[in-house]
């Protein structure tokens, strides 16, 4: 999960837990990464992309699937 480490670093943002703003814990990021990009992704056929892509232009927390089910969110530094 290096390559996360460095899109955080080039956006300036953090992903953090929903309810209590801390660092996500792995499960968190198992979920969010595995299960919310790719399993739902493969499940959908491919819809949940253009399903999330509409709730981070629509939604006034910019939540997407993934968000959702690993109960995190991403914040601007």
């Amino acid at each position: 999960m290096g390559w996360i480490r460095n899109w955080q670093k080039i956006c300036k943002v953090k992903i953090k837990r929903f309810n209590d703003d801390e660092k996500p814990s792995i499960l968190n990021m198992i979920m969010r990464e595995v299960v919310g990009k790719y399993i739902i992704v493969l499940a959908t056929f491919g819809i949940s992309v253009l399903v999330s892509g509409l709730m981070v232009i629509l939604r006034e927390d910019k939540r997407a699937i993934h968000d959702f089910i690993s109960g995190t969110y991403v914040n601007k530094e």
